[in-house]
């Protein structure tokens, strides 16, 4: 269960009070540092959400970044774009992550069948990425060397997966990376692309902080001292740390004491500290001990800060460095590179500042969050669903809606949540499921304790139920099959996207006997043989929902000669005690009794057991003076063979 968020302003007050002060807002939080892997790879802890411009139902954006980019000719192991109408100049593919990420470098595993069957998906003819800002604006990731490659094309092998290519850039830090791969043009028409797998070299930013509520401080220095064995540690006196209602401060600090005993061997042992000022709340430093200390550094901890608009940050005088041989220390000089005014101009700007550590190439690297003081007295309310949408921008399942309230100037005394624009509300007490379907607004509003009311909404569209695909199946002659199908999508829906169609011998819709999937765009007309032939369909919804294949079996050829009906047909007009009449004839020329129906625009009659040679006539009285044009439809019906057979002839008449 998942209990509602009560979120401290402990940090709005802390900047107000620094501008206050006239002084900035600076926590230093170090984070442990990580080395740079696949920071794409879904099953990883920072995987992102995955967007692409389109995807076809035998495609998978999924694979993207499913970790496997072995060789495969298997469509459903792939990103790809074939049938994407109308047809595109380039193919886009985003990642998105729920938290800040420095990135450096990406490798593309691509895929192409030109030459081999339709020859559709091809390399891209360039390809390309851009970062997205703090300001939520694309830019292109930059380089001083920065070069996209492309695998050469093997013509003795037009059909395969092709070698990874990559590109090294600066580092940046982002919470999305869009991929635009450029289509190449043949003869005029821009070939679709694939993508087996697209990998993001990079680590987790350290996170915007986010303190829990306290009276006392919500931040402190995380203290490491290095120690040779016998000898007692050199604890610092001062530490910094964050109060809950104050900007960042050095305090005074008592540690328990640590006796030659501790220190008598190599290890590690944690001294407890109590802060001045702070009753009740207590630091802990990390003492390593060993025989030799080394001074190879290997990493240097992450640390971010927060700051005012157009205050500049405050950044650590010292790091937390870990050196090889497996100890660390806090207390490690840093330099840190002059930050420009318009960085932190503007609320909501987030951007890396690198900083020089002596004996360290590799340097330090902090983030900064520029946070705008708030003066707010109603609860902040805020609602995030628990899953991203598909690239459609459509949820396929159900999400959850989460619910976060911020006190201000009271506490929380009541959470609520809407599903029908407000008309009917309920307590919330965990995430909700939203389970309307359509275009859909939650809304929630939290209630202090002095009356003071925070409403937020926020907008989904939710496409649980894929498309039905029904059939109608006209056999011609017993020699072919008119297929009509008749997609429906369920509504309040996404509506239909596509439907597709395969036919041949194999029951199976995978079947490689079959013919590959086609878009279904009209009526079509399949040749039946000796054997039972199939054809699948399936159907794709604008939000991605998929029905599963369909299969329709059509019954063996049955060709037999049809017979025809022989007559002869005429039709003329007469005027008739004043009254004008359409008079049609019919003989019969065949050698089997014909039953005869005339229609014409003055009524219909029927002539039965009409003998071979005989010659019939239907009169149809006007009721006026004159008549226009026109025809009187013939149908001729008789039993050959013991099979019911018709013929239909029409007969002109001139205007009277």
């Amino acid at each position: 269960m998942h209990a509602p968020r009560f979120v401290s302003r402990a940090f709005v007050a802390l900047v107000t009070l620094a501008l206050a002060l006239g002084t900035s807002a600076a926590i230093p939080s170090p984070v442990a540092a990580e080395t740079p892997g696949n920071i794409a790879v879904a099953s990883g802890e920072h995987a992102p959400d995955v967007a692409v411009s389109y995807v076809p139902p035998w495609n998978s954006a999924a694979a993207l970044n499913d970790g496997a980019s072995r060789p495969t000719d298997s469509l459903n192991a792939m990103w790809g774009t074939w049938g994407a109408s109308p047809v595109p100049d380039t193919d886009v593919a985003t990642y998105t992550w729920d938290t800040p990420v420095t990135v450096s470098a990406s490798t593309l595993f691509l895929w192409q069948n030109a030459g081999v069957g339709d020859g559709g998906v091809r390399v891209p003819a360039g390809w390309s990425l851009e970062y997205q800002d703090a300001a939520g604006e694309w830019a292109p990731v930059r380089g001083d060397d920065i070069a996209y490659p492309l695998p050469a094309f093997d013509p003795a092998q037009p059909k395969t997966s092709l070698a990874p290519v990559d590109v090294v850039f600066d580092a940046v830090t982002t919470r999305a990376l869009r991929l635009t791969l450029e289509r190449q043009v043949v003869d005029g028409q821009p070939h679709a692309t694939s993508v087996i797998e697209w990998e993001v070299s990079g680590i987790a930013a350290p996170d915007d902080p986010d303190p829990e509520p306290s009276d006392g401080f919500v931040a402190a220095e995380d203290v490491a001292v290095r120690t040779l064995t016998g000898a007692l540690p050199a604890l610092p006196s001062r530490i910094w740390v964050v109060g809950a209602d104050a900007p960042l401060r050095e305090a005074s600090v008592t540690w328990d004491a640590v006796t030659p005993a501790d220190v008598a061997r190599p290890g590690t042992l944690a001294v407890t500290g109590r802060v001045s000022g702070y009753e009740g709340q207590t630091v802990a430093a990390t003492v390593f001990v060993a025989d030799e200390l080394s001074q190879a550094m290997t990493s240097i901890d992450y640390t971010s800060v927060i700051t005012a608009p157009g205050v500049a940050p405050v950044l650590p005088a010292t790091v937390r460095a870990a050196f090889d041989d497996g100890t660390a220390a806090s207390g490690v000089p840093v330099t840190w590179d002059p930050v420009a005014p318009e960085a932190y101009a503007d609320a909501e700007a987030m951007f890396d500042v690198p900083g020089t550590v002596a004996g360290f190439s590799a340097g330090a690297l902090a983030t900064v969050f520029v946070v705008a003081p708030v003066d707010q007295t109603t609860p902040l309310v805020s609602i995030a669903f628990d899953a991203a949408p598909e690239g459609s921008g459509w949820y396929i399942t159900a999400p959850k809606a989460v619910v976060t309230a911020q006190k201000t100037a009271a506490d929380i005394a009541s959470i609520e949540v809407s599903l029908d624009g407000g008309t009917t509300w309920r307590p919330y007490t965990e995430p909700v499921a939203v389970d309307v379907e359509g275009e859909i607004t939650v809304r929630a509003r939290a209630t202090a304790t002095d009356g003071a009311v925070g409403e937020a909404r926020a907008s989904a569209k939710v496409d649980t139920v894929a498309p039905v695909t029904g059939d109608r199946i006209e056999v011609v002659d017993g020699v072919s099959a008119l297929v009509t199908l008749s997609p429906t999508d369920a509504q309040p829906g996404s509506g239909l996207s596509r439907t597709v169609w395969s036919d041949g011998p194999d029951a199976d819709p995978a079947g490689a006997s079959n013919n590959m999937f086609a878009t279904y765009e009209k009526p079509f007309s399949v040749e039946l043989t000796d054997a039972p032939r199939f054809v699948h369909v399936r159907s794709q919804d604008a939000a991605g929902n998929e029905e599963s294949t369909r299969t329709i079996t059509l019954p063996p050829r049955t060709e037999t000669p049809t017979p025809a009906l022989e007559i002869e047909s005429s039709a003329v007009t007469r005027m008739i005690a004043g009254r004008a009449y359409v008079i049609a004839t019919v003989k019969n020329t065949d050698d089997v009794a014909v039953d005869l129906v005339f229609t014409s625009a003055y009524g219909s009659k029927t002539i039965k057991s009409v003998q071979p040679g005989k010659t019939v006539s239907a009169s149809f009285s006007s009721r006026a003076t004159t008549v226009p044009a026109g025809q009187v439809l013939i149908r001729a019906t008789a039993v050959v063979g013991g099979r019911e057979v018709s013929v239909e002839r029409t007969a002109d008449y001139r205007p009277l």
